[in-house]
């Protein structure tokens, strides 16, 4: 069974303290380590909880989380790229308007956080089922 009492909960605090570390900037530059930190312990802490479908709950709660996270940044981008300036010219591509660029990119990012924390979750179980 899906526990998604954890997952809201984890890809929801996950995702709101990524979104507001990089709204205000306070780990410009570092957004990708920071990032992949955040998965790593999400992929540890299912790994270790022994859940039913422990993949599918890395898929999701990655999944969750980068998706919270890029829709906030969204809702507050005037903060974002005020702290954050060079990502206003990088991060839209094909001119389109931020907030559009944003709606199409955030489902594919969180795919990718989501198979980025399964993929943890399942070499985690690989190894502690030995």
């Amino acid at each position: 069974m899906t526990d998604w009492r954890f997952i809201l909960l984890f890809a929801g605090v996950a995702g709101v303290i990524f979104a507001g570390l990089t709204i205000f900037g306070w780990i410009h530059g570092w957004e990708g380590t920071v990032a992949l930190a955040i998965l790593i312990v999400a992929g540890v802490v299912i790994a270790g909880r022994r859940v039913q479908r422990p993949v599918l709950q890395g898929f999701l709660t990655g999944f969750l989380s980068a998706f919270i996270a890029i829709e906030l940044q969204a809702a507050f981008l005037p903060r974002y790229f005020a702290n954050n300036p060079e990502y206003a010219l990088i991060e839209i591509p094909f001119g389109l308007p931020a907030r559009l660029a944003t709606a199409i990119f955030a489902p594919l990012q969180g795919i990718l956080a989501g198979l980025l924390t399964a993929g943890i979750v399942w070499v985690l179980g690989k190894i502690l089922s030995r």
